[in-house]
């Protein structure tokens, strides 16, 4: 039988150190606060998974203490590992493989109105594919699952526009059989910041929606 987990990737919300290309139309004060307000409706919106294990990766290594205030009971909490996001998605898909998990999902936290079953989408197209991704607007992907640890799937920019189709390159040569999910997208910048309010869901997002309408009032 198959054990899975769900896996998310997270940042102290810092001034200065999150959300840095919302500006300068936000403060890194305000864009500190939207990414801790999305951080947190995510979490929530995992809270009551059943059918697979959780744990939140963090960063940095000394913000533990802020983490813990806010988690709920079932999220096991640990540190990012490796320099370079790069480097740190393929450790945390190989320590959840030597745990021995079969259905690793990964998903970033910038996305607070992806769509309540996309993470049970991933682990379904898990069953028949060693990739699942999710791909962003932007060029990358907000989601992405493996059934193994897998280094070389990694081994490239990611953080420029061609994440999602240098990750599929990779997963060609490597002879791995991928599925792309419906597609969602990321708060990164500006223009979607602009789009964000007509998509929020008071019940799935309230803090998102209370922050994105104290920064846009109109």
């Amino acid at each position: 039988m198959s054990r899975r987990i769900l896996a998310l990737f997270a940042k102290a919300p810092v001034p200065g150190q999150v959300k840095t290309r919302l500006s300068p139309e936000l403060s890194p004060e305000s864009a500190a606060a939207l990414y801790e307000a999305m951080l947190c409706d995510i979490v929530d919106q995992h809270a009551s998974e059943r059918d697979c294990e959780r744990a939140l990766w963090f960063a940095p290594a000394d913000a533990r203490d802020w983490f813990e205030r806010f988690t709920s009971a079932g999220w096991r909490l640990v540190p990012q590992q490796g320099v370079g996001l790069a480097a740190r998605m393929a450790a945390l898909f190989r320590l959840h493989e030597a745990e021995g998990f079969d259905r690793i999902v990964l998903r970033g936290t910038d996305s607070p109105t992806l769509p309540a079953g996309r993470v049970g989408e991933a682990f379904a197209a898990l069953e028949h594919s060693e990739l699942a991704l999710c791909p962003d607007r932007d060029g990358g992907y907000n989601l992405i699952g493996l059934r193994a640890a897998c280094d070389d799937l990694f081994a490239l920019e990611l953080s420029h526009t061609g994440v999602l189709s240098g990750t599929l390159a990779n997963a060609r040569s490597l002879g791995l059989c991928a599925e792309l999910l419906p597609a969602h997208h990321d708060v990164d910048t500006w223009p979607d910041l602009l789009r964000l309010p007509a998509e929020l869901d008071a019940t799935r997002a309230p803090r998102t929606l209370r922050i994105v309408r104290e920064i846009l009032p109109g």
